[in-house]
């Protein structure tokens, strides 16, 4: 079974480094602040996003996307 994941792009690299991925959007919130993502914690999660899908702000990217492994 895939996970998820949450892929970060940000418009304007922060330190260097544009691309930031997250299992939850709860931990999106632990590293970035509303402000610098641009959207709240309850709007992503309203957005019910679907693998695939993504969401786009003033200041990044929000998109959803699945994992694959081996077990």
């Amino acid at each position: 079974m895939p996970k998820i994941i949450y892929h970060i792009k940000l418009h304007e690299p922060t330190e260097g480094k544009a691309d930031f991925f997250f299992s939850s959007i709860t931990a999106i919130y632990n590293m970035f602040t509303v402000e610098q993502i641009g959207a709240a914690r309850q709007t992503l999660y309203q957005q019910s996003l679907n693998p695939g899908d993504e969401y786009r702000t003033k200041f990044c990217v929000v998109k959803k996307e699945e994992v694959f492994s081996n077990k």
